[in-house]
C-alpha cells in the first residue's frame, strides 16, 4: 500500500462500480428498446390501418390507391384468387403467393394483422428484414367481396431503432467509463482518512504510546473507528504506564529485603567467630518472609481475572472466624459487629483474604482496637473496618490503595506491610462486583468493602 489510498480497494470500487453501471445500463437499453420497437409498431399499425381504410374505399369504389412511397398492398377475392397488387410486390417477391381471403361470414368491418414472409429480390431496404405485418379489411365491390391487405412497413421503425442503438453503443461506454473515474476518486476520498489513521499506527511503538490517530470530521463509520482507535490507545498507554509502574516499585520492594538478607550474611561470614548465628538467621527469616509476602501478592495481582465460582458465601462466618484468629495475637483489640447474615456470591478464600488484609492494615497502624462491623442495605453486603490509629488524609485516600503507596512514617515498611494488601482488597472487591474505599470516620482509618449480596438467597429469605 502507497500513497493515501488503499489502491486495491479503490480498483475494486471502482470495478465494482463500472460493472454495475454497465448491467443496469445494458437491462435499461435492452428494456427501452423492446418498449420503443412495440410502441413504433404499434404506431405503424395505427398508421396503416387508416391508410388501409382509404385504400379498401378506393378499391370499392374504382377510384386509383393513394398510396404513401413504397407501400404494399394486395386484393383477394373471395376464391383466393388476387385480382389486384402493387408493382413493387412480384418486383420484390416473383415467387409471392397471394394471401388467403377472409373467412367467409365475416362482417363488412372485418379486420386482421397477421405477419408474412416476404423474399425480396434485389431491394436493399427489405433484403434483411422478411417477416413484416400486414394488415387486412373487407371490402365491397359490384356485389362481390374482396380482402385487401396493406403491408405495414418496418423500415420507419427500424431506422429509429438503429440511431436509437447507435447512440446508447456510445454513450453506454461513456457512462460506465465516467462511473468507474467517479467510483475511484469517491473511493479515494473516502479511504483517505483510513490511510491516515494506518501512518499514525505505523509510528506508534513502545516508547511511542502517546501518538493518536486523525479523527475526521464526519460523523460515519471511518470517525467512529478512528475515535474507538484512539480510546484503544489511550487504555494501551495507561496499561503501559501502569505496567513501568508496577515494574519499578516492585523491583525497588524487592531489591530492598534482598539487600538487607544479603548485608546480614555477608557481614555474619567476613567476623564468623564473632557473629550471633541465631539473631543472624531470625533476620533472615524475616527478610524472607517479608519477600514471600511480596512474591505472593504479585503473582496474585498478576493473575487475569477468572469467572467466579458459582458458590454462596456468608460474610457473617468469615468476620466470625477471621476476629477469632486475631483474639490470639498479640496487638490491638479486635472486635465484631453483625447485624445478621450477610450472603454474597463469590470465592471463599478470596473473600477471606480480602478481610485478612483489612485487618493487617487495620492492625499494623491501630493504637489500640479496631473494629470490624458486617450489614445488610439496599442489596448490599457492607463490611467496615475502623482502627484508632492517625488515619488517611481526605487528599490520599485513593493512592492508598496504588500499588507499593506510602503515606508517611506512620505507614512505613518496617511494619511489616507489603504495600499490596489494599491493592489486594480492592482488587478482589471490585471482581466480586462491589466497590471498596476508604471513607470518613470518627477516629483513624475507616474502609468500606461494598458486595452485592446473593439474590436467590435473599429472596428466599424473604
Amino acid at each position: 500500500m502507497s500513497g493515501w489510498w488503499p489502491a486495491s480497494v479503490r480498483r475494486g470500487t471502482a470495478l465494482s462500480a463500472a460493472l454495475l453501471c454497465a448491467v443496469v445500463f445494458t437491462l435499461g437499453w435492452l428494456g427501452t428498446r423492446e418498449l420503443l420497437s412495440k410502441q413504433l409498431s404499434d404506431n405503424a399499425v395505427a398508421s396503416a390501418r387508416v391508410q388501409l381504410d382509404g385504400l379498401a374505399e378506393a378499391y370499392r369504389d374504382g377510384r386509383p390507391p393513394q398510396l404513401y412511397g413504397d407501400a404494399v398492398f394486395e386484393v383477394v377475392d373471395e376464391s383466393g384468387r388476387e385480382v389486384a397488387s402493387s408493382d413493387n410486390l412480384r418486383r420484390w417477391d416473383p415467387a409471392w403467393t397471394p394471401l388467403p381471403p377472409a373467412p367467409a361470414g365475416a362482417p363488412a368491418d372485418w379486420t386482421v394483422t397477421t405477419k408474412a414472409t416476404l423474399e425480396p429480390g434485389d431491394h436493399p431496404q427489405w433484403r434483411e428484414y422478411r417477416e413484416y405485418t400486414v394488415v387486412g379489411k373487407v371490402t365491397d365491390r359490384g356485389g362481390h367481396r374482396f380482402t385487401v391487405y396493406l403491408f405495414v412497413s418496418p423500415w420507419d421503425t427500424l431506422r429509429t431503432l438503429s440511431t436509437f442503438d447507435d447512440t446508447l453503443v456510445f454513450f453506454v461506454p461513456l457512462a460506465v467509463l465516467i462511473t468507474a473515474l467517479a467510483a475511484w476518486l469517491a473511493a479515494g476520498r473516502a479511504l483517505r482518512p483510513v490511510e491516515a489513521i494506518r501512518r499514525e499506527l505505523a509510528e506508534v511503538s513502545g516508547s511511542r504510546l502517546d501518538r493518536r490517530v486523525p479523527v475526521p470530521p464526519s460523523r460515519d463509520e471511518i470517525a467512529r473507528l478512528a475515535t474507538t482507535t484512539n480510546e484503544t490507545l489511550d487504555r494501551l498507554q495507561q496499561a503501559y504506564d501502569q505496567q513501568e509502574r508496577f515494574v519499578a516499585d516492585a523491583s525497588h520492594e524487592l531489591r530492598s529485603p534482598l539487600a538487607s538478607l544479603r548485608a546480614g550474611l555477608e557481614v555474619a561470614l567476613t567476623h564468623a567467630d564473632r557473629a550471633d548465628w541465631q539473631a543472624v538467621a531470625h533476620r533472615s527469616l524475616l527478610d524472607v518472609q517479608r519477600l514471600q509476602r511480596i512474591t505472593a501478592d504479585l503473582l496474585q495481582l498478576a493473575v487475569d481475572p477468572a469467572e467466579l465460582p458459582e458458590d454462596v458465601v456468608d460474610l457473617a462466618d468469615v468476620v466470625g472466624e477471621q476476629v477469632a484468629e486475631r483474639a490470639l495475637e498479640p496487638g490491638p483489640t479486635v472486635v465484631s459487629e453483625v447485624d445478621g447474615p450477610a450472603p454474597v456470591p463469590g470465592e471463599a478464600v478470596q473473600l477471606e483474604r480480602l478481610l485478612r488484609n483489612l485487618l493487617d492494615n487495620a492492625v499494623r497502624h491501630a493504637r489500640s482496637s479496631v473494629t470490624v462491623r458486617l450489614r445488610c442495605e439496599a442489596g448490599e453486603a457492607v463490611l467496615e473496618v475502623v482502627d484508632d490509629g492517625p488515619g488517611i488524609p481526605a487528599a490520599e485516600r485513593e493512592r492508598v490503595f496504588d500499588r507499593f503507596a506510602r503515606l508517611d512514617d506512620a505507614r512505613a515498611r518496617d511494619a511489616g506491610g507489603t504495600g499490596l494488601g489494599l491493592t489486594l482488597a480492592r482488587d478482589i472487591a471490585v471482581r466480586h462486583g462491589g466497590s471498596l474505599r476508604a471513607e470518613d470516620g470518627a477516629t483513624g482509618a475507616r474502609l468500606v468493602a461494598r458486595l452485592p449480596l446473593d439474590g436467590r438467597t435473599v429472596s428466599r429469605s424473604v
